[in-house]
């Protein structure tokens, strides 16, 4: 049995999104290649994400006859990053079962006139349930091999969700969305001896959460490429190279849609 040591590198070089409440968890949909075992895994991974974003003068974000806030004059510049610490296993299970569970710690950082806040706490955590269609037990060997694993799944509101009563929110970024979405995804890998390529499809179902705010549903299709390499007896390392498309649709407050909110993400 070998033990198998994955090394990810991921880059984001295109976003156009609109905060307004951005919630920090992808909710286990970001991950494709893992070690291809018989066996539980267990492991820790590290991301990071910066924004660039303008904050315009306090008003919440449905007035009461119903119109939309109005993102106009001179807002103050503001520098958020995202650190994320996800710890996740995946348990094999009888009959081409297996169990991934995701837990994410985040540290938010926000910079804005001089003013630095930070905070940590644990993000939404997310259970997904895969079924292998074919080839179960293992995509390696030195012929060419495939696997085809659908998966749903469930996120917990585990992290913290914050909006006063009028709808304002103290910072973008959000330890959770409060609420329990739904997960689904697909997985297909093709492996040709050391050469091999994956690709990966989610959808995130958000539902509205108890202060009548719903995140706008999550859309991610994805690719990628990867060389198996083994240096050392009993160790892998995996160097992957992979491209995503992410497009997150309007949130919902009051069952308005915001128009302020949803966009596209390339990573």
């Amino acid at each position: 049995m070998k033990k198998i040591l994955l090394v990810c590198v991921l880059v984001a070089f295109y976003a156009n999104i609109y905060p307004q409440a951005c919630c920090c968890s992808s909710a286990g949909g970001n991950y494709s290649i893992l070690p291809n075992l018989d066996k539980h895994v267990i492991g820790i991974r590290y991301s990071y994400s910066d924004y660039n974003t303008t904050i315009y003068p306090g008003t919440n974000m449905v007035m009461p006859n119903g119109d939309q806030m109005n993102m106009t004059g001179n807002g103050k510049a503001a520098f958020e990053r995202m650190n994320t610490l996800d710890l996740f296993g995946r348990f094999k299970l009888p009959e081409r079962f297996n169990l991934s569970v995701f837990l994410p710690v985040h540290i938010l950082t926000e910079k804005s006139e001089g003013n630095l806040q930070r905070s940590t706490g644990l993000g939404d955590m997310s259970l997904l349930l895969q079924y292998a269609i074919f080839d179960p037990a293992k995509c390696n060997g030195k012929k060419s091999k495939h696997q085809l694993k659908l998966g749903a799944g469930v996120k917990l509101p585990t992290g913290q969700f914050q909006m006063t009563p009028d709808g304002m929110f103290s910072t973008d970024l959000q330890m959770g969305t409060g609420s329990v979405d739904f997960l689904f995804n697909a997985v297909y890998t093709y492996r040709f001896q050391k050469f091999g390529f994956n690709i990966l499809s989610s959808y995130k179902k958000d539902l509205v959460n108890t202060q009548q705010f719903r995140f706008g549903d999550k859309l991610r299709e994805g690719t990628s490429v990867f060389y198996v390499l083994s240096p050392v007896k009993d160790i892998t390392i995996t160097p992957t190279v992979g491209l995503n498309y992410d497009h997150a649709f309007y949130n919902l407050y009051q069952k308005q849609k915001l128009i302020y909110t949803g966009g596209d993400y390339i990573s």
